[in-house]
């Protein structure tokens, strides 16, 4: 069913949202780390099973084997849309975003806030492999990874407004209107793209989800946004490595 790993990922955020609300003095730190780490560990694995999902049957070829055209695409898909995103600099264009929106709903002495909790948990919950990868899924009636995605933007949503209140609820409204939007045109793309690509695809995203977690536990410090285009190259790669094939 499309737009069901969306839709659940909107109640999750608006309802742990309000419910954190009611966390008076907020989350200790000690417990919010504890859970971070919690659910980095359920991001690395996701990331994981994605990539060990089953590749594409592709049939042996006069140069390339299906196995080292599986590890050309990912490889050359990472190498090139990483470089392309470092380019652009994505990460530094989704940051003075969250600057702009902070400095116009944000008023002088209200950091904290509506705005602040709002802007920061939508960046949080929306910007990132897991969303692109996950709402192009649900294009596709798989919500394995939007599903998965809600509960750790609930539990995280819910530790933010115990101390940010209920913008980070409001966020909510973002999140279905921006993951539908990719899911919707998930479904347009999906129509155009091999189950080959849409697989590979799949994978590479898989690949920057692992580095999300990793990030989250703090043993890298990896600009995943700027490797978003890596998601996209495998519609352009892999047809020309089938040529070889």
């Amino acid at each position: 069913m499309p737009f069901l790993g969306t839709i659940v990922n909107f109640l999750a955020v608006l309802v742990c949202g309000l419910l954190g609300m009611l966390v008076k003095k907020g989350v200790p730190k000690r417990i919010s780390d504890a859970l971070s780490c919690a659910m980095a560990i359920c991001v690395i694995y996701i990331g994981i099973d994605g990539v060990l999902e089953q590749a594409p049957a592709v049939s042996e070829g006069d140069f390339l084997s299906d196995g080292l055209i599986k590890v050309l695409v990912m490889v050359i898909s990472m190498g090139l849309g990483t470089l392309i995103g470092e380019l652009i600099d994505i990460d530094k264009w989704v940051n003075r975003l969250g600057d702009t929106l902070e400095k116009k709903l944000v008023k002088d002495g209200e950091k904290g806030k509506f705005a602040k909790g709002f802007v920061s948990c939508s960046l949080l919950f929306c910007v990132g492999a897991m969303t692109v990868n996950g709402a192009f899924q649900d294009a596709l009636g798989k919500s394995d990874i939007l599903l998965a995605k809600s509960v750790i933007d609930g539990i995280m949503c819910f530790v933010m407004a115990s101390t940010l209140g209920i913008g980070c609820a409001a966020s909510s409204v973002f999140v279905l209107v921006y993951q539908g939007i990719l899911t919707l045109v998930g479904m347009f793309i999906a129509g155009l793209l091999s189950p080959e690509i849409i697989s590979y695809m799949s994978v590479t995203g898989s690949l920057i989800i692992i580095l999300i977690g990793t990030n989250m536990l703090g043993v890298t410090k990896v600009k995943t946004a700027n490797m978003t285009p890596t998601i996209f190259l495998p519609a352009l790669i892999w047809p020309l490595l089938s040529l070889l094939l």
